[in-house]
C-alpha cells in the first residue's frame, strides 16, 4: 500500500492534462444543457449579530427583497431555460430569520406556482439560530426546508467571535435555538469557522459536537474576503493539517458519529471524481463558481451576478460591484453579452486553465473558487489559494495519508461517505 495513492493520484493528474485558449460565452457550447443549481437569494443584508471575520458589507441595511422580485427572479429562470431537474434556494447573506415567516410562505409559494410544474425546487437557510422558536419550525417542517446552522463550538470558542450587536456572546442564544430545533424534530447541520484559536481545541470541538447530537458538520475558515482583509489560518497550514488529522482520528474511532464536510467529499471524490461537461468539444470538470450561472446570485434589490456568491456587491476597481444586471430590467442571460460579464468569463477562464496546468488536484476542484483568487491573489487569472489549501488540499493529504497507512480491510470507507 505504500504511496499507492499518491502515485495513482498524480497519474490521473497527468492523463488529464490539456491545452486551453480563451474563448467567448456561448450557452450553446455547453454539453449537457448549462443549468442553474444554485440559486442564492439575499432576503436583506441585516444581520442581529456582529461577527468579527465577516465578509458581507452593508450588514446594518434594513432593506429587504420584495416579494415582486422573487417572483421577477423565478419567471427570468424559467425565461432563459437555464432549469434542469433540481434547484437549491439558498437564503444567505445576511440573517434570513430576521425576516418574518410569513415573508417566507409567501415567498416559497411564489416559487411552487412558478417552478413546480418544471423542476423540483428546494429552500436551504443558513441561519445564526438565535431567532428560531416554534412557529419558525412549523414553516420549515411545512415546505421541508433544509436548516443550517452557524456556530463555532464550545462557548469560549464561538463568542471570542461570534457577539451580538451589542458585543456580547451569542452562544447562549445559538444553543436555545439549536434545543427548539431538535424539540420540533428538524434536522440540521453545523457550519463553523475555523480560526488559528481553533486549531489546537479538535479534541474539544469533536466533543461539543458529539455533546450537541451534531450529524453533520462543515469547516469554513475566516477566509480574506471583501472587509475581512486577512485569515487568521495564514501561516499555520501545518497547525491545520493536525487540526484535519485529529478529526479524521476522531471519525474513526466513534464509528461515524457526525461526518465532516470536508473530509467526506474526499472520499467521494476519490471515489467518483467530479462530473466532467463539455465546452466547444473540451471536457472539465464541474465546478459551480467557474461555470456560468450555474450558480446566480440576486441581491435584496434584484440585482444578479453569477460565479461565486461572495462576489455579488464587493467593490473592484474593474469590475464596480460585479453586478451583471436587474431581475426587474434584463434576463440573466442577456448579461452574457455585456462586456463586463465577458472580461469577466475571460479572467475566470484562464485562472481555470492556469489551475489545469499547475494543480494535481484539478480534477477534484475544477478549479478553485474565484473570488479567493481575487482577495488572496488579486486576480481571477491566478492559480493556488489559501483557499484551495485549506479545503481541498489538506483533507486529501489527510485522508491519502490515512489510505496508505490502513490496510484496506481495515478501513472502513462508509464511516465518511458524504450524506
Amino acid at each position: 500500500m505504500a504511496n499507492y495513492f499518491s502515485h495513482w493520484f498524480k497519474s490521473i493528474f497527468k492523463s488529464t492534462q490539456q491545452g486551453s485558449s480563451q474563448k467567448p460565452f456561448n450557452l450553446a457550447d455547453f454539453t449537457p444543457s448549462l443549468t442553474t443549481q444554485l440559486l442564492v437569494l439575499q432576503p436583506t443584508p441585516f444581520c442581529n449579530l456582529d461577527c468579527d471575520y465577516c465578509y458581507l458589507p452593508r450588514r446594518n441595511s434594513r432593506a429587504r427583497m420584495s416579494l415582486d422580485t422573487i417572483r421577477q427572479t423565478a419567471q427570468r429562470l424559467l425565461e432563459d431555460g437555464l432549469l434542469g431537474q433540481t434547484l437549491t434556494v439558498v437564503w444567505h447573506a445576511g440573517e434570513p430569520l430576521v425576516m418574518p415567516p410569513s415573508y417566507y410562505e409567501a415567498a416559497f409559494t411564489i416559487f411552487a406556482d412558478t417552478l413546480d410544474s418544471v423542476c423540483q425546487v428546494s429552500h436551504s437557510i443558513q441561519t445564526n439560530a438565535t431567532l428560531i422558536n416554534d412557529e419558525w419550525c412549523l414553516l420549515f417542517q411545512k415546505f421541508q426546508v433544509r436548516i443550517g446552522v452557524s456556530i463555532d463550538g464550545p462557548q469560549h470558542i464561538n463568542d471570542r467571535h461570534r457577539k451580538t450587536r451589542q458585543g456580547k456572546g451569542s452562544y447562549e442564544l445559538i444553543l436555545k435555538g439549536m434545543e427548539t430545533l431538535r424539540r420540533n424534530q428538524i434536522p440540521f447541520h453545523v457550519i463553523s469557522v475555523i480560526t488559528v484559536d481553533s486549531l489546537r481545541l479538535a479534541d474539544e470541538l469533536h466533543d461539543f459536537f458529539v455533546s450537541q447530537g451534531i450529524r453533520e458538520v462543515a469547516f469554513n475558515f475566516d477566509e480574506a474576503e471583501g472587509p475581512n482583509v486577512t485569515s487568521s489560518l495564514q501561516g499555520q497550514e501545518q497547525a491545520h493539517y493536525r487540526f484535519y488529522q485529529r478529526m479524521l482520528e476522531h471519525t474513526f474511532t466513534t464509528g461515524g458519529q457526525y461526518q465532516i464536510r470536508e473530509l467526506s467529499n474526499v472520499f467521494r471524490l476519490i471515489a467518483q471524481r467530479l462530473p466532467h461537461y463539455l465546452w466547444q468539444g473540451e471536457a472539465w470538470p464541474g465546478n459551480s463558481q467557474t461555470m456560468p450561472f450555474s450558480i446566480i446570485s440576486v441581491a435584496w434589490n434584484g440585482d444578479f451576478s453569477t460565479f461565486s456568491p461572495e462576489l455579488l456587491g464587493q467593490m473592484s476597481s474593474e469590475f464596480n460591484d460585479f453586478v451583471l444586471g436587474n431581475v426587474s430590467q434584463s434576463s440573466f442571460l442577456q448579461a452574457a453579452d455585456s462586456q463586463n460579464f465577458f472580461n469577466l468569463w475571460h479572467q475566470i477562464q484562464e485562472g481555470t486553465a492556469a489551475c489545469q496546468k499547475s494543480c494535481a488536484y484539478f480534477n477534484y476542484c475544477g478549479g478553485g473558487a474565484p473570488a479567493n483568487k481575487l482577495y488572496e491573489n488579486g486576480s481571477f487569472n491566478s492559480a493556488e489559494t489559501l483557499y484551495c489549501r485549506a479545503m481541498i488540499q489538506r483533507p486529501f493529504e489527510v485522508v491519502l495519508q490515512k489510505l496508505e497507512q490502513d490496510a484496506p480491510e481495515k478501513t472502513n470507507h462508509s464511516i465518511l461517505a458524504a450524506s
